[in-house]
């Protein structure tokens, strides 16, 4: 009876073990499916996502180029030197940005040994302010406010600033109504080479900033500094007044902002 009843014990332990054992062939099998199946729906969620927001990107860009095809585009010129500092009381006037209205194109170059460029903007009003850029490679883009706060920067890894600069490039970031200071700095090597391979001696770059459609286009040609050069010659004003009166003038339905850096640069 002592014997019955320890085999019978025995037995029924063992039952119970074998209908609860979680690392079963089965058991394991179905719990790597599962894994599977949850990656790959977790997979399909995130492209589902990715396709929604380009969907929208791309909607948003074409009711943009749309209205802008009804424009007729003023466009003005000017060309001024740079301050060798690179610092926000030396920056290089470009203009104002106004929102449906003014589009701000800077082209200029970094040579080997340039601390950096500075350029100023001045946002008349809050709203979703847009950043272009074409360049060589090697080039770092920042965004400061008047008082040196980085708001966006083009490096990545920079946490909050890399985020807004994604941001800007896709015309999603809001800028208060103030001044605004732009840096352009070599971000790596300070040399690239062209397409035959020869080492070039500066990086060409162009920078665009606008504010929805726009019907005013200013272009700033930035040259080298001359030797002995010192803080810029006129004001924001005088340089506005100039560009103003002595500007070539032209009148089109705006061309794109890829098309015209890339028309500057390249063309």
């Amino acid at each position: 009876m002592v014997t019955s009843v320890g085999t019978s014990s025995i037995l029924s332990s063992s039952s119970t073990s074998s209908l609860y054992n979680t690392n079963t062939p089965a058991a394991t099998a179905s719990a790597s499916a599962n894994s599977v199946l949850n990656s790959t729906s977790t997979q399909l969620s995130d492209i589902e996502k990715q396709l929604a927001n380009y969907a929208a990107e791309a909607a948003k860009q074409r009711k943009k180029d749309e209205a802008q095809s009804k424009v007729q585009v003023e466009t003005f010129e000017k060309t001024v030197r740079k301050s060798p500092y690179s610092t926000n009381g030396a920056a290089t006037d470009i203009g104002t940005l106004v929102k449906d209205t003014t589009r701000l194109n800077v082209y200029s170059a970094l040579n080997k040994g340039d601390k950096g460029d500075v350029f100023k903007l001045r946002v008349q009003s809050a709203g979703d302010t847009q950043i272009g850029f074409l360049g060589d490679e090697g080039l770092r883009i920042q965004i400061m406010t008047r008082y040196g706060s980085v708001l966006a920067d083009s490096k990545e890894g920079q946490g909050k600033a890399s985020r807004e600069y994604e941001a800007m490039q896709k015309g999603e970031m809001k800028l208060a109504a103030g001044d605004y200071y732009v840096k352009v700095t070599h971000d790596g090597a300070e040399t690239v080479k062209d397409a035959t391979g020869a080492t070039k001696t500066s990086k060409n770059y162009a920078l665009q900033f606008s504010q929805g459609i726009y019907r005013k286009d200013y272009d700033t040609i930035a040259q080298q500094p001359k030797a002995g050069d010192g803080m810029p010659q006129q004001s924001a004003a005088q340089v506005e007044l100039v560009s103003m009166l002595t500007a070539a003038q032209s009148f089109d339905i705006g061309a794109s902002g890829t098309t015209k850096l890339n028309n500057v640069l390249f063309g």
